[in-house]
């Protein structure tokens, strides 16, 4: 029993130093385009329009022959997710009777400087499988998998939740170049839980919105070592 358990702790400990071996440490930057779910109550709504961030990830790919795990570290800046005086970020349609407090319904207009409360930044720890069709020079591949969301940002404290799961899902492309590999991808990343509190202060008004989640399209450029 002992000597079975021996060989079975050995080849577990091979099998993760071949691995390692192999495993390749990256680092991706580039844009993202992020947009919260409508604010949404019986009696007002408003939409909330995509709006334009960055981000830059850190991770290491560990090869399982067609597949690897990719698990990383990925710090977001989600942009100007609330800022009301940006056209580009907020557009209301009101309803008779709201509940906002705003003259006939509608949010009321702010105008003014834009301030740390607008932008919003968290911390992500996405775990990738990627399954890759390797070719000579250019292998494309598919990627996905979970994402945990930490909120970091003090500023919006009152608006986030702590915690939030997402999922994503792209496509990408490894170029092998001079010794190095290059990783255009493109992600789509869609959110699973709410990730704004239950009730929070937007334009100097509380609102309770219905569940509200981050969706973000994340444009990147990795290169690996």
């Amino acid at each position: 029993m002992r000597k079975g358990l021996g060989v079975i702790i050995v080849s577990a400990l091979c099998c993760v130093a071949a691995i390692s071996a192999r495993a390749q440490v990256g680092v991706s930057a580039g844009a993202m385009f992020s947009e919260l779910d409508d604010i949404a109550t019986e009696d007002q709504s408003a939409s909330l329009q995509r709006v334009p961030g960055w981000h830059v990830h850190l991770w290491v790919d560990l090869p399982l022959g067609s597949f690897s795990l990719r698990p990383g570290l990925r710090y977001m800046d989600a942009g100007r997710l609330f800022d009301p005086s940006d056209t580009a970020g907020f557009d209301t349609s009101p309803d008779p009777g709201s509940v906002f407090g705003g003259p006939d319904g509608a949010i009321p207009d702010i105008s003014g400087s834009v301030n740390d409360e607008h932008f919003v930044t968290y911390i992500e720890i996405p775990l990738d499988i990627r399954y890759q069709y390797d070719l000579p020079t250019a292998s494309p591949y598919v990627v996905g998998g979970p994402v945990l969301r930490f909120a970091t940002d003090t500023n919006n404290q009152d608006r986030l939740r702590t915690l939030t799961m997402a999922a994503a899902v792209g496509v990408g492309l490894e170029i092998r170049l001079f010794g190095l590999r290059f990783y255009p991808e493109a992600k789509r990343a869609f959110g699973v839980s709410r990730f704004t509190s239950k009730e929070y202060e937007f334009a100097d008004v509380v609102i309770r919105p219905d569940e509200q989640r981050l969706n973000a399209t994340v444009l990147s450029l990795g290169i690996g070592f």
